[in-house]
């Protein structure tokens, strides 16, 4: 999953566009048939989400909203990513890994009160293939039955996806894959009403209907925010959380922002109780004690190469630029040491304990990196674009870095920073060096390897055009294994394959830093989760807290 903060345009200093529609957070007084009732509420920092449709939620904001909104059939435990039960009561894959059975809850409901039914899934998953519909998640069904002929609008249903009872959905794969079912894990296969879509398509893009603990409480105006209300007819046996996982706040006001730094100046200042914190405001951070929250997660943030682009189609050539940044520095200088240094493609919490730490052989040397471009015959009076997507801090760390890869190597670099609409279209082309951050959509190394590395996910993820036949026949093995420990030993082989090739240079793996506010609410488990975000199904309000 890209992770990313999405400007929209110059806005007044200090300011959240959407303040003045949505008040601060409160504990809110009111009548309900006759009686008092209490109202709590928390409002969180989030960047504007592309969509809140779950076919359509393909980057970090959008996929948080849906978090709340959508339950897939399986969840994962917020510290440890294990797999558990949520809509769909039990799974169970075949021995030959292509073909999974999952038996559904007959207790889940769409947020307008109907029942959902294995039919529901033949729908939503077909309705995210079709060509019309244009999800850039679709891949994540590639090897479902019929996904070609679906996406080639040849066929209007997946062939390999059937209803045999109401409660009871059968899922069949062109090829092996035994992890598949942690693919049903990802927002994108939760399903929608076809009824609500079809009658009108308009209303459900901004006001979708699923089945998560939260419903959408007002149509989503984009700058706006949004608002989202617990929805009473959940069904509330969410195996992944301990109480079910129905949420405890009444109501999340989700502020959207275009900088960190105002998010940062309003928690300050009791407008949110949770938001990130900027990078350059970390050693200030520390001043509050327990409320500052530095939380490991499974990310990791890497410099890309264009490996179809000379000179940086020359393996010696990157592995040059890699000896030329002092990732360490870095991360002691900008972050204060906060961050564990990428010795791996895999975060440890993906990598499952196979032993394979420091499989990227790259030592700071900036003289073995000027030998290494010399034998590549590339000179050091050259200049390149870096771009990177603005408003989530990155303009420290990235000077820093290419300023020691201008004193290694002599290039130039022209820094360039765009809003993340344009810098995706920018990656579709890439030409030059770039930042991006691979956060997990589920726990998987195949949720790392697949998007970034395949040749397949060339025009999806793979923003490099890294291709490899080892490779990808390394990752057509792994999934064809029964064996869990086996199937790891293939994913190490093929990240080996990688880190031999260097299309990226990993810096450093993910720690997520939010400012929490503790007086209000006490957190039954982590307070934030293995995706980086705050797991708000465990806030409980404090009644104290009450205004």
């Amino acid at each position: 999953m890209r992770r990313r903060v999405r400007p929209r345009g110059p806005r007044r200093p200090g300011r959240a566009h959407h303040r003045s529609r949505v008040l601060p957070a409160r504990r809110d007084i009111g009548r309900r048939q006759g009686e008092e009732h209490v109202t709590s509420s928390i409002r969180i920092f989030i960047g504007e989400p592309s969509s809140i449709d779950p076919a359509q939620g393909f980057e970090h904001d959008g996929a948080l909203v849906l978090r709340f909104l959508a339950d897939p059939l399986i969840d994962f435990t917020p510290d440890t990513g294990e797999p558990r039960p949520a809509a769909a009561a039990s799974w169970e894959v075949d021995s030959g890994g292509k073909r999974v059975l999952f038996r559904l809850r007959r207790d889940v409901r769409f947020h307008h009160g109907r029942a959902v039914t294995a039919e529901d899934y033949v729908y939503s998953l077909t309705r995210v293939v079709r060509p019309e519909t244009g999800s850039k998640l679709a891949y994540n069904l590639a090897m479902v039955e019929g996904y070609e002929a679906v996406l080639a609008g040849r066929s209007d249903t997946l062939s390999g996806v059937r209803a045999l009872a109401p409660d009871l959905l059968e899922v069949r794969l062109t090829e092996p894959f035994h992890e598949i079912a942690a693919v049903f894990g990802h927002r994108v296969t939760a399903p929608v009403p076809a009824e609500l879509i079809e009658a009108d398509p308009e209303d459900f893009r901004v006001r979708p209907v699923s089945t998560g603990p939260y419903r959408i409480a007002e149509p989503w105006r984009e700058g706006t925010g949004l608002v989202l209300e617990r929805f009473d007819g959940y069904y509330g046996n969410n195996a992944a959380y301990p109480d079910g996982g129905g949420g405890h706040v009444d109501r999340i006001d989700l502020a959207v922002y275009d900088e960190v730094d105002e998010g940062y100046a309003d928690w300050q200042r009791g407008a949110l109780q949770i938001t990130k914190v900027p990078p350059a405001q970390l050693g200030d951070a520390f001043r509050f004690g327990e409320r500052f929250r530095r939380t490991p997660c499974a990310l990791m943030q890497y410099i890309g190469f264009p490996t179809r682009v000379a000179p940086f189609d020359d393996p010696r050539v990157r592995r040059a630029v890699a000896m030329s940044v002092d990732r360490q520095h870095i991360i002691d200088e900008i972050f204060h040491g906060t961050r564990p240094i990428a010795d791996r493609v895999l975060p440890p919490a993906i990598a499952r304990g196979d032993g394979g730490d420091d499989l990227i052989d790259i030592e700071y040397s900036p003289r073995r990196a000027r030998e290494l471009l010399a034998e590549a015959g590339v000179g050091t009076d050259l200049e390149f674009d870096f771009c990177f997507n603005a408003g989530l801090g990155h303009d420290a760390w990235v000077t820093l870095a290419l300023d020691q890869i201008s004193a290694a190597l002599g290039w130039r670099f022209r820094l360039t920073p765009l809003p993340w609409p344009e810098f995706l279209r920018w990656l579709r082309r890439a030409d030059s060096l770039f930042r991006m951050t691979w956060v997990i959509d589920y726990p998987s190394p195949d949720n790392f390897l697949y998007p970034l590395f395949h040749s397949e996910s060339i025009h999806h993820d793979n923003f490099t055009g890294f291709s490899s036949a080892e490779f990808d026949l390394l990752i057509q093995r792994a999934r064809s294994t029964a064996d869990p420990a086996g199937r790891a030993k293939l994913y190490r082989a093929a990240e080996e394959v990688v880190c031999s090739a260097l299309p990226l240079l990993p810096l450093w793996f993910g720690v997520q830093y939010h400012l929490v506010d503790l007086d209000r609410f006490d957190i039954d488990g982590p307070p934030v989760d293995l995706f980086g975000e705050p797991a708000l199904r465990l806030y409980r309000p404090r009644p104290s807290s009450a205004g």
